[in-house]
């Protein structure tokens, strides 16, 4: 008789049916591992403004992200600078400050740096300080929907599929992924031809020395003329913009993060889309590295990284009960539910170049508030959105869209998130008025 191994596990196969390009699966029972008041789905800005807020509220709170880390476009997506962060609050006030005091922030008037590595540690730090629980390498797979209210998620992961019951899920994941497979309507691409902005892939070149960057057009022609002159081989993944090329100092010395790389018309839910998208930005990366070298005091530059993610610009816009729009951003309008101010420009990177079509890129703007009811799905309860995905247009989404601002409107989402779970309330039943008149006591800045 064989010995028998006290170390031999053996999972059962689930059996399923095959036939005309379908598979049948089976009905199953999703264990719970988990019973929260406030879920966060996804640990962008958003996210992290979100869990922060809800678990400093005294909510239960638990952070769920696909990553290795929190951070999300910051630090997977390597994206700087930290855009849009005055005057946005309590959290994001703090975590500039810590960033400061760890020697992690390079100030610029407008464009002003982090480090990276420093991010990531000391979100994971305020997280614990915070009593925020938080799980990493975890897909959301599917909200659990009753009675017209989101009552959870279910998740996959090495440990195969799980279920997470919460009296509020914020949805932070970017694409809108929780609110859309809840049956939340949504917009996708501008009104003219369904097209989204282009992807980029942010990577990091060591050897820029004390060289500060001009004016993007001006490195623009510096880098075509290199590529003439020397016989490089390959075109510039842009037109001549204000937004690209940009090499961005770093508060690390001698270091910095190049925003160049465009991949065009492709969808940001397409996994086979986005492969092929960061495949064919780091080909760029690698040839943008060979011009920049010859532009003066960039000889040495050598590639460092590139960002483990795509930095996707723009996929769902749920349909909240307000939309945000160009004339409410021409407007300078101010809401009396607002969660955050916001004063970025209308930044529309060309969808499709050479077809002639006016993109709306810098189309004129005030300073503007965004209202709660933008986080807020029409008609399905117990959830919230927060980031790039709320309710709004396509060229208001290219203002809101930046960093400082989700992780504003994220903190909103996680204060009303645990308001409404304390009382036992929807977030849609909470009064707006009162929400942004706590957020203003905790430093939020309004028009």
């Amino acid at each position: 008789m064989a010995e028998e191994n006290p170390r031999l596990r053996q999972e059962q196969p689930r059996a399923m049916g095959l036939g005309d390009g379908r598979v049948a699966e089976p009905p199953r029972e999703t264990p719970v591992v988990a019973e929260v008041d406030v879920l966060v789905v996804g640990g962008g800005p958003a996210g992290v403004g979100a869990a922060l807020a809800a678990a400093r509220e005294g909510a239960r709170t638990l952070l769920v992200e696909r990553h290795g880390m929190l951070g999300g476009m910051w630090t997977a997506g390597l994206v700087n600078p930290f855009f849009e962060f005055h005057r946005k609050g309590w959290l994001v006030a703090e975590l500039i400050e810590r960033l400061q005091a760890e020697g992690a922030w390079r100030p610029h008037a407008w464009k002003s740096t982090f480090d990276v590595e420093a991010m990531v540690r000391l979100l994971e730090t305020m997280l614990h300080e915070a009593g925020a629980d938080f799980w990493y390498h975890v897909l959301m797979a599917d909200p659990i929907v009753s009675d017209g209210a989101v009552r959870g998620v279910i998740i996959e992961s090495k440990a195969g599929r799980e279920a997470i019951l919460a009296q509020v899920v914020v949805d932070c994941t970017g694409d809108g992924d929780v609110a859309a497979r809840a049956g939340v309507p949504y917009e996708l691409g501008r009104m003219s031809d369904g097209l989204m902005q282009p992807m980029t892939l942010m990577f990091e070149i060591e050897g820029v020395g004390d060289t500060e960057q001009g004016r993007s057009e001006e490195t623009y022609d510096q880098l075509a003329q290199a590529i003439a002159e020397h016989n490089l081989g390959f075109e510039l993944p842009i037109g001549r913009v204000n937004y690209a090329p940009a090499i961005i100092t770093m508060p690390r010395p001698d270091s910095a993060m190049v925003q160049a790389t465009h991949v065009y018309r492709l969808n940001g839910l397409n996994p086979r889309e986005v492969t092929a998208g960061i495949v064919e930005a780091r080909r760029q990366a690698r040839d943008l590295v060979r011009a920049l070298r010859h532009l003066p005091g960039l000889e040495r530059v050598r590639l460092l990284r590139t960002a483990p993610t795509l930095g996707i610009r723009e996929t769902r816009r749920l349909c909240g009960r307000y939309r945000l729009t160009l004339d409410d951003l021409a407007a300078g309008r101010r809401f009396d539910d607002a969660v955050t101010c916001c004063a970025f420009g209308v930044d529309i990177h060309e969808p499709a170049p050479g077809a002639g079509l006016p993109s709306g890129h810098h189309a004129p703007m005030k300073a503007y508030e965004i209202p709660y009811r933008c986080l807020l799905p029409e008609d399905v309860e117990g959830l919230l959105f927060a980031g790039r995905c709320i309710s709004g247009s396509h060229e208001a989404h290219a203002s809101y869209r930046v960093t400082g601002t989700c992780m504003a409107m994220g903190q909103a989402a996680g204060l009303a998130a645990a308001w409404a779970a304390r009382e036992g309330a929807t977030p849609a039943a909470l009064p707006g008025a009162e929400l942004r008149a706590l957020l203003a006591d905790r430093g939020a800045g309004f028009l």
